[in-house]
């Protein structure tokens, strides 16, 4: 034991002092590379920001400049031609020369009639009688606009002003030393600009997208004190209904900017702006005063190699990045200046990098070395103390064979704050865990439940928002579509809205199919159980789908064998819903041929058989047929479409009613779907829905009032109640129809749900409290809305409402129940019906 723990402590100061020295020449090593990365990171992010502000001078006088020529073409339409004429002579009058100029008023200030004030405006009109109408009135027009943006912004400009490519000029001027004297007075009249570059950059051959652009860095000279000035023009073309009149401008002053901008840099760096081409505009080395020479310019570009600089940062994808100099001796840390076109640097030499990074990473080095030395000792009697040591004592407590240690030293091992005691107490602590999960497991249970119940509801109302969000847009496109496509008389005309219709229903059943397999997955599907005539529905369900078998030249034949005609007790709406989605599916899946769905019965147990002549498929399609969300391949989704829902729904319901679905089909042989239930036999009134085709019955004989605050859905009422002669009475929300049935009674009410100032749900509710306080007639009210989980329908029935109808809203469903509930009333108020029909 005494052998095995001095190896054990040998080995383990060995390992950390090897380890801890390899580990501090490696930190060393990446602490380097690191520092240099962030130095050259910070040097990017430097340069950006510089870039940015020097960019931030420029780009503030694009949005102005917008603003001037927005504000120029409502002016110069206000104008008429005798006001164009009389206000040329008052600000610029006609000269012996042949010029117009401003007189010097304007310029020293004025008060103007609106009570403004007029200062530092000089203008010069050359070619004063050629000047063409439109724009004499833009001159005319720009004036009142160069002074009112030019004294808004004097504060941060030396000017501003407007001109037109055939020498015209109106500027806005009050700090210029020279008083703007030489286009007021001293500039020749055949002043000519047109070739100058602020001009080329403005006209729309030069410039097709009206942007701000500026020239070239110049030196700009003042005739009162003839200094020298580095600047540049920014100008944004200006048009009037359409046609170029000119342009926006303004002067910057650069000088100070960027004797600032390359004079302070970074400790080690230098700066220097260049164009986009490399050529040297701004350097340390020379002031932007006066200047150096052009041959020493070309030797410190030569010096420099801004030319390569350059072709390196064109080929560069982003407006701000990092490189290395073309001879690999700099880092240059570049940003482009947008409006300008030119180019921020800053050059960093990469030895002075790599020896500043690496003189702080030999303290990280120096301190390795140290911290080896120490971290083994400290080991070595940490391992000792706490690990041996306890260990050799644990053992021996463990071994029957040896004297176990006193209890007073295995207390103080699991009181010491090591890794043995903290091993002993975790092992406690385990225990005291395992105690109080068990005694909390049913509260934590209870917990998690009321969090899955939470997420369940707010999926609920997830679908019902998502439901009623489509619907609505849905009701428009298949009701009003539809209505055109009975309007057409030319076939394609007719066969274009019928396509419309039809997609529309595509979608609907879409949306039908995933709120259906939801509410499936979360339980929510509650079967009823009523009697309904086996034929009825049968024929019912043949009838939907025969119009698209004929559409592709089908047959669809349907067949009840006496022993299945009658009555049963059941869910008449989902067992529709299973047999709707097996022809739907055997119709789309079918070219040539016929489909046919046929129903026998042995007692209670019932079979419906659906038989196509489609494509079929084969075993390893009948593997996954009936899961969600699967076809038979890629090429039938491509072809056919649909969700792959349809199978995976019906096999869900089928589970819930009891029953079952076999398949049997082989490729290009067709397929035949067999569905076994059972339900029970019943008495069947005679229903209230057959033959309900009495809707011309209705004309000029209903009073209808409409509650819908949605605008496309009131017209779509509108629509098909105006197709057999009927005008209801529209309102937006619950309290107008609550207010209009107090004036005067109805014969029935289409209520909304979801409406603002007061719901359909409350309204429908005081209704009926109305009616039952007053001793008044009950008034059929059907909830027309695009809520249709089943849900919404409990609550509409719940509220007082007598029938559901599902947005989109079919006509035929609409006038089928405003008939139903007005023929039979003595009926429809003790037997809601929720209207699964419509599409709920």
């Amino acid at each position: 034991m005494k052998s095995l723990t001095r190896q054990f402590l040998f080995a383990i100061g060995l390992t950390t002092l090897s380890l801890t020295v390899l580990a501090a020449v490696i930190a060393a090593l990446i602490f380097q590379r690191e520092l240099a990365q962030r130095q050259v990171a910070f040097l990017g992010d430097y340069v950006r920001e510089r870039s940015l502000n020097l960019d931030r001078r420029f780009a503030s006088l694009t949005s102005m400049q917008t603003a001037a020529a927005a504000e120029l073409q409502r002016r110069t339409g206000t104008l008429n031609a005798t006001e164009v004429q009389t206000l040329a002579d008052r600000y610029f009058p006609l000269r012996p020369d042949g010029t117009r100029r401003s007189p010097p008023e304007y310029y020293d200030g004025v008060k103007r009639t609106d009570g403004g004030y007029v200062y530092g405006m000089g203008a010069f009109i050359r070619d004063a009688d050629a000047v063409p109408t439109y724009e004499l009135a833009a001159l005319v027009a720009s004036f009142s606009v160069v002074s009112d943006f030019g004294q808004a912004a004097g504060a941060d400009l030396d000017n501003f002003y407007f001109f037109t490519p055939n020498t015209r000029l109106v500027m806005f001027g009050p700090k210029r030393p020279d008083r703007l004297l030489f286009y007021r007075q001293s500039a020749p009249s055949d002043l000519d600009v047109s070739g100058e570059e602020m001009t080329l950059i403005s006209l729309p051959t030069n410039n097709p997208r009206g942007e701000t652009r500026c020239t070239r860095l110049q030196r700009l000279v003042q005739e009162a004190d003839q200094i020298p000035r580095l600047g540049a023009a920014c100008l944004t073309p200006a048009y009037v209904d359409g046609r170029f009149v000119g342009a926006f401008g303004s002067s910057i002053e650069l000088t100070g900017l960027f004797m600032s901008a390359v004079s302070e840099t970074l400790p080690g760096a230098s700066a220097l702006i260049i164009t986009r081409e490399g050529n040297l505009i701004a350097d340390p080395a020379f002031g932007l005063g006066g200047g150096p020479s052009e041959n020493q310019v070309e030797a410190l570009e030569k010096r420099i190699g801004s030319h390569a600089i350059a072709e390196a940062i064109k080929v560069h994808p982003h407006q701000f990045g990092v490189l290395e100099s073309p001879d690999g001796r700099a880092i240059i840390a570049f940003g482009r200046l947008n409006m300008a076109d030119w180019n921020f640097l800053v050059v960093y030499p990469k030895r002075a990098l790599m020896i500043s990074a690496a003189r702080s990473a030999a303290w990280v080095l120096l301190l390795g070395a140290v911290a080896a030395i120490l971290q083994t000792l400290l080991v070595i009697y940490l391992a000792r103390r706490h690990i041996t040591g306890p260990v050799k004592r644990l053992a021996e407590s463990c071994d029957p064979d040896l004297a176990p240690p006193s209890r007073r030293r295995l207390a103080e091992d699991e009181a010491r704050q090591d890794e043995i005691g903290l091993l002993a107490r975790a092992l406690g602590a385990e225990r005291a865990k395992a105690e109080g999960a068990r005694s909390t497991l049913e509260e934590r249970v209870r917990h998690r439940t009321a969090e899955l119940e939470q997420a369940n509801a707010e999926k609920s109302r997830f679908l019902a928002n998502m439901s009623h969000e489509l619907r609505t847009p849905l009701n428009g496109v298949i009701a009003i579509s539809q209505t055109l496509s009975e309007r057409q008389t030319d076939p394609k005309d007719q066969e274009l809205a019928e396509l419309i219709v039809s997609s529309g229903r595509l979608l609907e059943q879409v949306l039908t199919d995933i709120l259906d397999f939801s509410k499936i997955e979360a339980g929510h599907i509650e079967l009823a159980s009523e009697a309904f005539d086996m034929e009825a529905v049968v024929r019912r369900i043949a009838e939907l789908h025969r119009a698209a078998a004929e559409g592709k030249d089908l047959s669809l034949t349907w067949s009840v064998t006496p022993e299945a005609r009658g009555g049963f007790l059941g869910d008449p709406v989902r067992l529709t819903q299973v047999l709707s989605n097996l022809l739907s599916n055997a119709v789309k899946f079918t070219q040539t041929g016929g489909v046919s769905l046929s129903v026998a019965a042995a007692g209670d147990d019932l079979t419906f058989e659906v038989r196509d002549s489609g494509i079929g498929f084969g075993d390893d399609v009948r593997t996954r047929l009936f899961k969600r969300f699967e076809q038979a391949d890629d090429s039938i989704r491509r072809r056919f479409g649909g969700t792959g829902l349809g199978l995976a729904i019906s096999r869900s319901l089928l589970d819930l009613m009891g029953g079952d679905i076999a398949v049997e089909s082989a490729p290009g042989a067709g397929s035949v779907f067999r569905v076994t239930l059972r339900f029970p036999r019943a008495q069947v009134a005679q229903s209230a829905e057959e033959g309900v085709e009495k809707e011309a019955g209705l004309l000029g004989e209903l009073r209808i009032l409409l509650a819908e605050d949605h605008p496309t859905n009131q017209k779509v009422v509108q629509l098909i109640l105006g197709s057999v002669g009927l005008t209801p009475v529209v309102v937006e929300n619950g309290q107008e129809a609550l207010d209009e049935i107090e004036r005067a009674p109805f014969d029935v009410v289409l209520m909304d749900m979801q409406m603002p100032v007061l719901d359909g749900l409350s309204a429908t509710a005081e209704i009926r409290r109305r009616e039952i306080a007053l001793g008044l007639r009950r008034t059929p009210v059907i909830m027309l809305t695009a809520n249709a989980l089943e849900e919404h329908v409990k609550a509409g029935q719940a509220a007082g409402g007598d029938r559901h109808l599902s947005k989109p809203i079919r006509a035929a469903d609409l006038l089928s129940t405003i008939a139903a509930v007005t023929q039979a009333p003595g009926d429809f108020a003790e037997a809601p019906q929720s209207g699964h029909k419509a599409g709920a």
